[in-house]
């Protein structure tokens, strides 16, 4: 076989693997969100075992408790859910009803017209009915909840615990590629690593700077009106929420706030959830974000500001890191496409 068929013989191969590889995805596609995770959470694992493993000193105890704590953390997770999940819809509901009333009585002085005071109570009426339409679709799939839960959970601690076998694999691959592919796929492997540990790192600091932003103003927001409790764990829960971009800090300020004006305390109220959409929702997606991913990743800021945003809104869950990675794979790769292609054989 003369060289040049035998460089054809590879790019066929290539070819037929790519087929077979977007065939796999095609299959696997409806728990897409639950493998990219799984992906996502090995890698931090990953990470976790070597600096775990630096004061344990032993790869096999430093792997336990890396699962272990995993297994765990998902275990007491879906527990508490299932068993609360009647009780929180019932507390959901007490809480808009009240809101309504609230809201309601204080409309009373202004002798608006009825028409007026039942748009209001219609539009909680479907509030209500929203969350729990929400918590009870989740109830009634949860078996194919628990599916996705098993697929993140089987999925994570094999990419973990085979991560090095993975490695191998893919290199004893790589090396049997033609020049060209081979140069792209390693460029292509390099860039994925990198941009998966700048976007970890971008989440990750800028859920600290969001946790201390709410400790920060929950604390200045209790000076001008009276003290807020327990400021350390609504700024810990932020932070934790935070890791998910968009929406997921709304899920703590907003009850909170909420919660104070039902409670006789429009002002405290108010502040916090006026404080929580500008310093805690807003700044974070259009300032912080962007800053800390450029700086990160070596990017412009525009790029990181529209694939953070754009990747969950379009793909969902999965789109915390594809969004970026995708966008920023395809400008390198744009950029770079001469060089990749450059014959060197």
């Amino acid at each position: 076989m003369t060289s040049k068929e035998h460089l054809r013989a590879k790019r066929e191969t290539l070819l037929v693997v790519l087929l077979l590889l977007l065939g796999s995805i095609f299959v696997v596609y409806p728990f897409m969100d639950a493998i990219v995770l799984a992906a996502a959470v090995a890698y931090l694992l990953a990470f976790g075992h070597n600096q775990l493993n630096k004061h344990v000193k032993n790869n096999t105890l430093s792997t336990t408790i890396i699962i272990s704590s995993l297994l765990s953390i998902i275990s007491v997770g879906l527990y508490f859910f299932i068993e609360n999940i009647f009780e929180i819809i019932d507390r959901m509901n007490i809480f808009v009803q009240t809101i309504e009333q609230q809201i309601i009585n204080s409309l009373e002085p202004l002798d608006l017209p009825p028409y007026f005071i039942d748009s209001i109570s219609e539009f909680f009426g479907q509030a209500s009915a929203w969350v729990t339409n929400i918590l009870l679709n989740i109830f009634t799939s949860l078996p194919y909840f628990l599916i996705q839960v098993g697929i993140f959970l089987v999925t994570a601690i094999y990419l973990y615990k085979d991560r090095k076998k993975i490695y191998s694999g893919i290199n004893s691959v790589i090396e049997g590629l033609p020049q060209t592919e081979k140069r792209i796929i390693n460029s292509l492997i390099t860039s994925i690593d990198s941009i998966f540990r700048g976007v970890f790192l971008t989440q990750l600091i800028v859920a600290g700077m969001m946790g201390i932003a709410a400790a920060v103003g929950f604390y200045i927001i209790g000076l001008i009106t009276s003290p807020i409790p327990l400021i350390p764990i609504w700024a810990l829960f932020i932070a934790v929420f935070a890791i998910l971009p968009i929406i997921a800090a709304f899920m703590v300020y907003a009850p909170l706030g909420a919660y104070y004006i039902v409670a006789a305390e429009p002002l405290k109220g108010g502040l916090i959830i006026l404080y929580g959409v500008v310093v805690l929702q807003i700044l974070p997606e259009i300032l912080f974000r962007p800053y800390v991913g450029a700086k990160k990743l070596n990017e412009h800021p525009l790029i990181i500001f529209i694939g953070f945003i754009t990747g969950p809104l379009v793909l969902g869950v999965k789109g915390i890191v594809l969004g970026p990675l995708l966008l920023i794979l395809t400008k390198e790769f744009i950029l770079n496409y001469t060089d990749l292609v450059s014959s060197q054989d």
